[in-house]
């Protein structure tokens, strides 16, 4: 019916109103994404590579893709004078020292989600790159950058982290004295696409560790050159280039964790096959059998703890394997050295991106976006890599391309603590800090998405003074959060929008609403100076 036999026509005509004003609802602020290698990548029997899955918990990881990938480790025979991780005495009663050392290659992921959930990580993405299984050659660099293009389709995301970016292989082979292991142009490919990405996008920031900084305190490989601070530090920033530094934050050094315990080790990590299968027992068994004999003689308890060593390798089922473990390992106190070594290794030295991503979620959730994901203290970390005194943590901190690194330190009484908050801009006034980076990013974003509806809205005054109403009253919700710095809600900010303000009569022509917001960040304060003065007692 038209308008004008609504007017005509007797009758009741019913009109709705919305009871409330269009409004702007804010975006989630930290749902980072994780890009890597996965033990699988199935869901629904269906499989799903390249794929941003959503995930909301440790539990919903290891549904889709599996748990960790755990590195065999080979049992290998050294002198007595040279480094080693166990020995025992062999019938002659001589003393024989081993090595484990990892064969298979080692992955990040799965350890790195279980350091985000341990730092109050919530709702995230994953996108698996490969299995781990099939990665034998380690690490590809096409993979990883095929999986970032994949994360950059998904909407949602607001941070990107690729921790098995620090495994790809460096320039040159590490050993030598002039190598460089610390130096790797593959790496750098992938810190540069990340930062792209989030430039690109403006809705996200990329989550960064120092390539090699674990050479700063073990060498890569006998005869290999040990590298200054300066020199990984300086090295990783020729890596991240010149674009996009304000979506950039970085952290160093790596964390030693305790997110793997020796009770989730088993004897089936460690290598048993036999060097030559016609003399019987692998190394394992042969190790187990010495101590098993020189602790239980000729006893019934011998000759039962070597019946439950000849089994090893003949069980296959995990509820079997874990009852047999257990058997071992309290007969056996080499194999809960052995396995104590193990999970050393394989969870002792992880990157720390995957735990400040943890610490961003539970510092946006508890105190919100405009606050410093910083002053935090880490969990499940024993303690940082390698320590940091206050003029090295300057020279991360201030350097003079202004790609600050944030430092990681460990103080008495509080554990490892988030010591920095800067973006890789330090140089820019605008862009310095982490938190005004981010909280611009949830203020665009989430603007962006309320202003959609009015995209074929008429461009009129009546449009204009609705987004104006609208933005204004989500930014003045905003401040009276605290997320906004002014003595009252117009020094904050302002909300314009309109022909002869922010529009000519050519940009309405054009098909152009351009609305302008100004505001008033929050920044920290990053140094607080005490000034003592001495008042002299007074003269009588």
């Amino acid at each position: 019916m038209s308008e004008n036999s609504i007017e005509q026509a007797p009758g009741i005509f019913v009109g709705e109103m919305a009871a409330f004003p269009p409004s702007v609802v804010g975006v989630q602020t930290a749902v980072p994404v994780f890009i890597g290698y996965t033990a699988r990548a199935e869901m629904n029997g269906r499989p799903v590579p390249y794929t941003p899955v959503s995930i909301a918990s440790l539990a919903d990881y290891e549904l889709v893709f599996g748990g960790a990938s755990r590195s065999l480790y080979e049992i290998v025979e050294v002198d007595g004078q040279a480094s080693y991780d166990v020995s025992v005495n062999d019938p002659a009663g001589a003393a024989r020292h081993y090595r484990l050392d990892a064969e298979s290659p080692r992955f990040n992921l799965y350890n790195g989600m279980r350091l985000f959930y341990a730092n109050g990580g919530g709702n995230c993405y994953v996108v698996s790159v490969g299995l781990c299984a099939a990665a034998t050659g380690g690490v590809d660099r096409a993979a990883l950058l095929q999986g970032l293009a994949a994360a950059g389709e998904q909407a949602g995301p607001t941070m990107l982290l690729v921790p098995d970016a620090l495994l790809l292989p460096p320039d040159a082979p590490a050993s030598g004295a002039d190598a460089k292991p610390w130096v790797s142009t593959a790496y750098g490919e992938v810190v540069s696409a990340m930062l792209g990405q989030c430039a690109t996008l403006q809705d996200r920031m990329a989550v960064l560790d120092v390539y090699g900084t674990q050479y700063l305190t073990q060498p890569a490989a006998p005869g290999a050159a040990t590298p200054t601070l300066d020199d990984v530090a300086g090295s990783f920033r020729t890596n991240v280039g010149s674009a996009g530094l304000s979506y950039g934050m970085a952290y160093f050094p790596f964390l030693q964790t305790t997110v793997v315990q020796p009770a989730e080790a088993t004897y089936a990590w460690f290598d048993d096959t036999p060097a030559d299968p016609a003399t019987g027992a692998g190394p394992l068994r042969q190790l187990l059998t010495w101590q098993n004999a020189a602790l239980y003689g000729n006893t019934p308890r011998q000759a039962q703890v070597q019946a439950d060593i000849d089994r090893i390798g003949t069980v296959t089922a995990p509820a079997d394997v874990r009852a047999l473990d257990d058997r071992l390992t309290a007969a056996l106190p080499l194999l809960m050295e052995m396995k104590g070594v193990a999970a050393t290794r394989e969870g002792s030295l992880l990157p720390a991106a995957p735990a400040l991503a943890g610490v961003v979620t539970y510092v946006d959730s508890t105190r919100g976006v405009w606050n410093a994901p910083a002053n935090v203290s880490l969990t499940s970390v024993a303690s940082a890599s390698f320590p940091l005194d206050n003029a090295q943590q300057e020279a991360l901190n201030l350097p003079l391309d202004g790609k600050a690194v944030n430092a990681l330190r460990d103080f008495t009484g509080r554990g490892t603590v988030v010591w920095g908050a800067r973006t890789l801009d330090g140089n820019s006034d605008d862009y310095r800090y982490i938190q005004v980076r981010r909280t611009l990013i949830y203020i665009e974003q989430s603007i962006k998405n309320a202003l959609n509806p009015f995209v074929f809205a008429p461009n009129t005054g009546q449009t204009w003074a609705t987004v104006v109403a609208m933005v204004s009253g989500f930014l003045q919700t905003l401040w009276s959060q605290g997320g906004l710095m002014g003595a009252t809600a117009s020094d904050a900010f302002t909300v314009q929008c309109g022909l002869g303000s922010t529009m000519t009569g050519q940009d309405i022509l054009e098909g152009y609403m351009i609305v302008q917001v100004t505001l008033q960040m929050i920044r920290p304060a990053e140094y607080i100076e005490l000034t003592f003065r001495q008042k002299m007692e007074g003269v009588g």
